[in-house]
């Protein structure tokens, strides 16, 4: 809706309240100078209201838009604005009862109205605006909510499809299988540990299907990914670990397309090793970051790894990773989210 028709909206609702004003004054038929003057001091009250709610739903939405459908959240808007608006409400009820009409009385007028009247009913209305704005929220993002959930089904099954199809493709197995053909002989502790790895993989994959993990269950996941990477390339992967998991959370599968995201994109063997290096800043971030030594004559990225990534990050977080490159490395930045925050 365009602002033209939302403040016209509330110019009609203002109207409104102005005539049940007067139809419970009993003053329907009188129509001097102080009718129309009660009634612009009305539509603006009316207006200033409006504009209370506005911010202070613009700050809800901003700062709670991961818990705008739960009943403590709106609660907390509801007695909020009641508690912001009533003393304005009561002040523009004592100016237009106590200044306004003195200053333009009513020779025909019979009824007067107190000013506790005044200021009850104008309370009353006050809040059963701002219990409509709370429903109109409610609903809407109820609706927006069950969209997201959708969008983020398709985004998680999206990851999981393109883990899927980079580790069951011909090519993938077929190195798997070459090298626990040729670990089998020369150390079968090895070649069980191998095979153990690769199926928590693939059952990692298949049976989890949260939207946000653990970030330590994350990390046991990736490990097992890097130890089948390390058995096939030796030491042309490096992977070094700086963190403390504690309670964080990320969205399933970031990291494990990060470390995919880095084999893709780069050259690396023994003598030219690609390092990779996943660490914490603070709280805050977690970093996965890797040297640049990108191979030649790759075609053209779609970047739908990062893509799909942030996009799970702006709705399940209403966040966005970082990127950074420069000549030598290549950076992540994840958003982590603490267990409390995300369960609210």
């Amino acid at each position: 809706m365009s602002k033209g028709k939302v403040y016209g909206l509330r110019i009609a609702i203002g109207l409104l309240v102005f005539m049940f004003f007067k139809i419970t004054s009993y003053k329907l038929s009188e129509w001097g100078t102080s009718t129309f003057v009660s009634m612009g001091s009305t539509v603006i009250t009316v207006l200033i209201v409006f504009e209370i709610i506005g911010y202070t739903g613009k700050y809800l939405i901003k700062h709670y838009k991961c818990s705008l459908t739960s009943y403590r959240t709106l609660g907390m808007f509801y007695w909020g604005n009641c508690l912001i608006t009533a003393p304005f409400v009561i002040g523009a009820a004592a100016f237009h009862t106590e200044v306004l009409i003195p200053a333009f009385p009513c020779t025909t007028c019979t009824a007067e109205i107190s000013l506790a009247t005044t200021a009850a009913q104008s309370l009353v209305l006050s809040w059963l605006i701002i219990s409509a704005k709370s429903f109109m929220i409610y609903v809407e993002y109820t609706k927006r909510s069950e969209h997201e959930k959708d969008i983020l089904q398709k985004e998680l099954a999206l990851s999981k499809y393109e883990s899927l199809k980079d580790q069951i493709e011909p090519h993938f197995l077929f190195n798997s299988f070459s090298v626990l053909t040729a670990v089998i002989e020369e150390d079968p502790k090895l070649a069980v540990d191998f095979v153990s790895r690769l199926s928590k993989i693939y059952r990692y994959l298949m049976e989890n299907t949260s939207q946000l993990v653990l970030l330590s269950t994350e990390l046991e996941y990736l490990e097992h990914y890097v130890f089948v990477l390390k058995t096939r390339h030796g030491q042309s992967i490096n992977v070094n670990y700086n963190l403390d998991a504690g309670a964080a959370q990320i969205p399933i599968l970031s990291l494990q397309m990060l470390v995919e995201n880095a084999l893709k994109h780069n050259y690396f063997s023994k003598e030219n090793p690609l390092t990779i290096n996943i660490y914490t800043e603070g709280t805050d971030f977690l970093v996965v970051s890797n040297n640049l030594n990108k191979r030649p004559n790759l075609e053209k990225t779609t970047h739908l790894g990062l893509e799909n990534i942030n996009k799970r990050y702006e709705l399940l977080l209403n966040k966005s990773i970082v990127i950074q490159e420069n000549a030598n490395s290549f950076t992540v930045k994840l958003p982590l989210v603490s267990q409390l925050k995300a369960e609210s």
